[in-house]
């Protein structure tokens, strides 16, 4: 299935509340604002796959609850500057537009200000399960929904030992992470080498069988239910007497509400108005594999050394490396894939690519790990929503609702002061 495309609506419009973006956290909120009754008009350039919706691993990481910048991140940052972590590269071209970002990232990175994080955290990673269940079966996606858990993979003891504050943290949150010997791990995926000595099972997780089709369900059920798209770029946001008009290419829609979920791109969307987000792209990078005969992956996969997520998804497995950063119109670096790919062979029988070229993309990414989430501190019918980093996807759905709550004047089901825009000055 394709996106949903409706025809651009041409000259000035108006609208309840205009959304920019139509990745997970966009649709989301279109789906929640139409429940309570809002019409909406989604603005995006209609890429599916240039979204970090399209790209993800697909899990519903019951344990992701924690920020990158934590502690231990300060004594690696030569590591990383040098290349020498294949999970973290760096573009040091960008380095210049990034600095004021890196410099806030490192501000954050204690335990002090990560236990922070996780603790906020928590209250939105614990419903993205079931968030993303509620509202896949309301648009007849349910089947796509794995409740399969998953796993990350220790290839020795220390590494293992390692994990040890992390592990009291999900503790603390009450989050399952069942420490497995080499045969448990064989005895739940079979298919893999024997390399990996310890194994973490995070079994309250679950998985998407294809994110980009559960996106494009949930595109359809907008359309379906009077939401229209305009396919084009955003080009501004302008505040006026009582209202916000969203200027694309061709098309201007004026709202009440605007909704501001455009992922890495927001921060550039949200300064001409006076806000200076901190974000950066993490950009990342996947690819598809048949399995050799015989071979199988039963749940997504971390592979904690290697630097890499094996994911089962329609009959493949998807590749997905670590974090690049960089800036979002970078041009692609393939490096850190084809490293993947050759350990990544070395886990389990991969066949030829599927596809001729990898997939990248930009995850929306703050230095202190939280998303943004609330309503702007100048312009009352601006809300925003981004910045979730690797937890977008997951996440999207239950934020969905948080926004539509804001909008109509309902309390929050969460407590969102620790996501709010204001820390940023927002």
């Amino acid at each position: 299935m394709g996106f949903v495309s409706v025809e651009a609506l041409g000259g000035s419009q108006d609208g309840d509340v205009v959304i920019v973006g139509a990745g997970i956290v966009g649709l989301a909120s279109a789906l929640h604002l139409q429940d309570r009754g809002f019409r909406v008009v989604v603005f995006d350039p209609g890429d599916p796959r240039g979204r970090a919706s399209f790209g993800n691993a697909g899990v519903l990481s019951r344990n992701s609850i924690f920020p990158v910048a934590g502690p231990g991140i300060r004594r690696r940052l030569a590591r990383y500057g040098l290349g020498r972590d294949v999970a973290v590269r760096l573009r040091f071209g960008s380095l210049p537009r990034l600095l004021p970002w890196v410099r806030r990232f490192i501000a954050a990175a204690d335990e002090a200000h990560w236990r922070e994080s996780a603790h906020l955290l928590d209250s939105l990673v614990a419903r993205a399960f079931e968030s993303h269940a509620e509202l896949a079966g309301r648009v007849g996606a349910r089947h796509l929904i794995r409740a399969n858990g998953w796993l990350r993979l220790y290839r020795d003891r220390a590494s293992l030992d390692a994990s040890a504050l992390e592990r009291s943290v999900l503790a603390e949150h009450h989050v399952r992470a069942d420490v497995l010997s080499a045969e448990e791990i064989r005895q739940l995926e079979p298919g893999l080498a024997r390399r990996f000595s310890h194994g973490l099972f995070f079994a309250d997780s679950g998985s998407v069988e294809s994110p980009g089709e559960l996106v494009d369900f949930y595109a359809r059920a907008v359309a379906e239910r009077g939401g229209r798209f305009v396919t084009e770029p955003v080009q501004r946001i302008e505040a006026g007497e009582g209202a916000l008009s969203v200027h694309g290419a061709g098309t201007t829609v004026r709202a009440r509400f605007v909704v501001l979920a455009a992922g890495a791109r927001a921060a550039d969307l949200a300064r001409p108005l006076g806000y200076r987000f901190p974000l950066a792209a993490e950009r990342g990078y996947h690819r598809h594999f048949a399995l050799a005969d015989g071979a199988s992956l039963n749940r997504p996969i971390h592979d904690a050394a290697g630097g890499y997520v094996l994911s089962p998804m329609a009959g493949a497995v998807r590749l997905l490396t670590g974090v690049e950063l960089a800036l979002p119109d970078d041009p692609p670096d393939h490096r850190q894939i084809e490293r993947v790919t050759a350990d990544a062979r070395r886990t389990i029988a991969l066949s030829d690519p599927i596809e001729p070229e990898p997939w990248m993309g930009s995850r929306p990414s703050t230095p202190d790990g939280r998303p943004i989430i609330g309503r702007s501190s100048r312009h009352p019918g601006l809300i925003f929503a981004f910045g979730h980093g690797h937890i977008g996807f997951a996440n999207g759905p239950f934020t969905g609702r948080i926004v539509a709550d804001l909008i109509a004047g309902s309390p929050p089901p969460i407590d969102i002061e620790g996501f709010s825009p204001r820390r940023f000055g927002g």
